[in-house]
């Protein structure tokens, strides 16, 4: 049974008065004020000689677990320790630093110290998938997938995913994105790029294919996290070859398909001139202006713009204007590969079999 926090836990602030106290002091002093709480909240990484710990403060000393061992510790500090050598740091107001030179990590605080303080068995979250069968519960319905996974569970596949990253040779600061349905793989795998320090931009499954090229690209990711498919509105959607696919395959980097089209133009088979060259590109620009990426006819529909109005000029001929149309199609579609790799996770439609009594 799932046990309440005591009050003083969940809420320390009961009334208006404790209310303009905690407002009144955290005006004063927001590092002593946010620094408190996140000492008794957070688990920070400290390193002695003896090795790392994760330690948090209890209110009256610091312990935790062993870094490398994950053994139970019990640091002896002295009075007034902090992790940080500065809570908050507003030299460069309104650009605010938070707890200068101290190391934690998300995933540790969200996945495993919970673990490692005994809560492993617990459910870290409910799955309730889209299907609904309106015949349980007595005709009131409920989903048809439903299960709870474990800390450990949630523990033990952040890591499997961890390492896969690892595997493709990621490290902290690499960037990724993720195009998935609403299936616990994608906590798995946020939890895993928390877990190495990788930056994620999370794109909802319900946006274009156009939509998705554009974050990966603004994103600068080196990897596509996706899935085989999954349920939405009665419907399976084959999220790979519906999303990822056409995002990765069909768009390309404005900058990209720029340079191509610059270089393509300044080969000598083509015999342009410097102005010629110049005026295509100039218009190719102005199409593709204040678009991320784009579709590979857009910037022939651009091409085809100049060469109307080269050719009324007198200055590009038809046949001319074909052999400038080939070429630069031609250089398009030999564009270099967007990412390093995708990776598919596949939607288990039914109950886990880790799960399976």
């Amino acid at each position: 049974e799932a046990k309440l926090l005591p009050a003083a836990v969940a809420n320390t602030i009961l009334t208006r008065a404790e209310w303009e106290a905690a407002r009144d002091a955290v005006i004063a002093d927001p590092g002593a004020f946010h620094g408190d709480i996140a000492a008794r909240n957070l688990h920070w990484l400290v390193n002695r000689p003896q090795g790392a710990v994760w330690i948090s403060f209890d209110g009256t000393g610091w312990s935790g677990w062993d870094a490398a061992t994950a053994a139970p510790v019990v640091v002896d500090l002295p009075s007034g320790f902090t992790p940080w050598s500065r809570a908050f740091n507003d030299d460069a107001a309104p650009h605010f630093r938070w707890f200068d030179g101290a190391r934690t990590n998300c995933c540790f605080n969200e996945v495993d110290r919970h673990v490692l303080a005994g809560h492993g068995d617990e459910a870290a979250f409910i799955f309730e998938g889209d299907r609904w069968d309106m015949a349980q519960d007595n005709g009131r319905g409920a989903p048809v997938d439903s299960y709870a996974v474990s800390r450990r569970q949630l523990l033990l596949e952040t890591a499997k995913c961890a390492i896969a990253l690892q595997g493709l040779g990621l490290k902290a600061g690499d960037r990724i994105a993720l195009n998935m349905p609403n299936i616990p793989a994608q906590l798995y795998w946020t939890e895993a790029a928390k877990r190495l320090g990788v930056l994620y931009t999370p794109v909802f499954g319900g946006f274009s294919d156009k939509t998705l090229s554009d974050r990966i690209h603004d994103a600068g990711a080196k990897i596509v996290i996706t899935a085989d498919g999954g349920y939405r509105m009665a419907q399976i959607i084959p999220f790979k070859t519906a999303y990822t696919d056409p995002a990765l395959d069909n768009y390309v980097p404005v900058q990209v398909a720029l340079a191509l089209l610059t270089e393509r133009l300044g080969q000598a088979d083509l015999g342009l001139s410097t102005e010629t060259s110049a005026a295509i590109a100039e218009t190719v620009m102005a199409t593709l202006k204040g678009e991320v990426t784009v579709e590979r006819g857009d910037v022939m529909r651009g091409v085809g713009r100049a060469l109307a109005d080269l050719g009324k000029a007198g200055t590009v001929d038809s046949t001319a204007s074909a052999r400038i149309r080939i070429a630069v199609a031609e250089s398009l579609v030999a564009t270099p590969p967007r990412v390093q790799a995708v990776i598919v996770a596949r939607h288990r439609l039914a109950r886990p079999r880790y799960l399976e009594p």
